[in-house]
């Protein structure tokens, strides 16, 4: 009985932790460390798609602005007129980016409109984050930048002189 009482008062006075403290307490640090990993995880993966959302904007206002070069209401102007370099649908007017080599502003009634490839770009090398992993970018790829151009009519006639809706597509990388 005496061994009994020394080998308590023994374990008693031995110092150290129970398996489940140390099991909570690895438990505790392996949560935490999760939570702060998941944090720089996510605000990293944040960081990248606000990047790619920032330069994807960046694109298209540079092509809208493009585009606002087909456009003129003044006839008088030799650069906007059937001779000239942005208006003429046969002469000119072709926008290098455009992979359908017709005039930049080419519609069609018919919804959506006449594609028009400008992926191209997005080939640079400013662009290789949207691009991800694909060596470039066309029209049914991994990534492309097309525009759409709907003809309406709106006092001016159709054709040629038709009003024109522009919408944007653009699919990049994860």
């Amino acid at each position: 009985m005496e061994t009994d009482m020394n080998r308590r008062a023994m374990f008693k006075s031995r110092a150290g932790q129970t398996l489940i403290e140390v099991t909570m307490a690895t438990i505790v640090a392996a949560i935490t460390a999760a939570a702060v990993f998941s944090v720089i995880l996510s605000s990293s993966v944040s960081r990248k798609k606000s990047d790619k959302k920032e330069l994807s904007a960046m694109l298209i206002k540079e092509a809208q602005q493009t585009l606002q070069l087909y456009v003129s209401a003044d006839s008088t102007t030799p650069v906007y007129t059937s001779a000239g370099t942005y208006w003429a649908p046969n002469l000119g007017g072709r926008w290098s980016a455009d992979s359908s080599n017709s005039w930049a502003l080419t519609g069609s009634a018919a919804a959506p409109g006449t594609r028009h490839d400008i992926s191209a770009l997005m080939n640079t090398t400013d662009m290789a984050e949207l691009r991800g992993t694909a060596a470039s970018c066309v029209w049914g790829g991994a990534c492309h930048f097309v525009y759409y151009v709907q003809d309406t009519n709106c006092s001016f006639g159709t054709g040629t002189g038709a009003c024109k809706t522009v919408s944007f597509d653009m699919k990049f990388a994860d």
